[in-house]
């Protein structure tokens, strides 16, 4: 429920926040992907759900530059207060769980840089 409402609230946000993002992949749609996930990230989970892995597989093939991977950190970075506290170390591990290779989220923090995102 909780996570229902807090995907509903990022798309609100990020359909206030699309016209400033002209980048591809959209802002709506790094939060749309990432939105099922935050019920592993933040612990109500044991494993990533399927629709968070086949999100993250999806995503992960539309960041073949590493632009593309600055910008979905900036997506994630702007949403961070609605996303809340998240357990770091299932983001590091969540590509990894949904079988994605390319792209490793950087931590989640409200301070995260994403100029060091490779």
């Amino acid at each position: 429920m909780i996570s229902k409402f807090i995907a509903c609230v990022l798309m609100t946000l990020l359909l206030v926040l699309k016209p400033a993002m002209s980048v591809a992949p959209s802002c709506d749609a790094v939060i749309t992907s990432f939105a099922p996930c935050l019920s592993y990230l933040k612990n109500s989970e044991s494993v990533p759900s399927t629709s968070c892995c086949d999100n993250i597989r999806v995503l992960d093939q539309q960041l073949p530059e590493k632009q593309d991977r600055k910008n979905v950190c900036q997506c994630i970075k702007l949403a961070v207060h609605i996303i809340g506290t998240v357990n770091n170390t299932r983001v590091q591990d969540v590509t990894s769980n949904c079988g994605s290779t390319l792209y490793k989220f950087p931590l989640i923090s409200p301070d995260m840089n994403c100029d060091n995102v490779q």
